[in-house]
């Protein structure tokens, strides 16, 4: 794996050289196509995973719908709410394109940062910092919605969203 590439992913940016090259030892390239089910939603995920080349899209059911929450390509990652929060995918991930995804199961992560805790925090770090800033987006599309949702014509006066409030 080039620790060139690894350098523009937002998790691995704090890496130094030789950091970067011990990591990259612990990831599996996968080679997939396009339209390839990489996570489905509702399954166990087991493996953090990081997009060198295409793009995938992350997509969730909603009443019986899947709907596209977004767009990750070179140097997205994901995986990353299962790593520390054990339980099943919270959406499907696709490839749209052919792209090449390279893994590293959790239980070698782990490992991996117990025997370089340096290096593990800079990287769980560098994820938090990334999974704030998808939880602020998120936070702000939600509200959005809620505020150009015109279902609240039931509700009370006091307790409808005005522009002024």
């Amino acid at each position: 794996m080039d620790a060139e590439f690894l350098r523009t992913v937002s998790i691995l940016r704090q890496l130094n050289t030789t950091e970067l090259e011990s990591f990259s030892s612990l990831l599996t390239l996968n080679e997939v196509k396009p339209r390839q089910r990489l996570t489905e939603e509702g399954t166990p995920v087991v493996a953090l995973s990081i997009i060198c080349t295409g793009v995938v899209h992350i997509r969730r059911l909603a009443q019986k719908r899947e709907m596209l929450l977004g767009r990750l390509g070179p140097g997205g990652f994901f995986g990353e709410i299962n790593l520390f929060d054990p339980g099943l995918a919270t959406a499907s991930i696709y490839a749209m394109k052919p792209s090449t995804i390279a893994s590293v199961p959790y239980d070698s992560l782990r490992a991996y940062w117990k025997e370089h805790p340096d290096t593990g925090y800079k990287v769980v770090s560098a994820m938090m910092t990334e999974m704030c800033r998808r939880f602020r987006l998120t936070s702000d599309r939600l509200v959005n919605l809620a505020y150009w949702d015109r279902s609240d014509a039931s509700l009370p006066p006091e307790a409808k969203i005005s522009p002024t409030s």
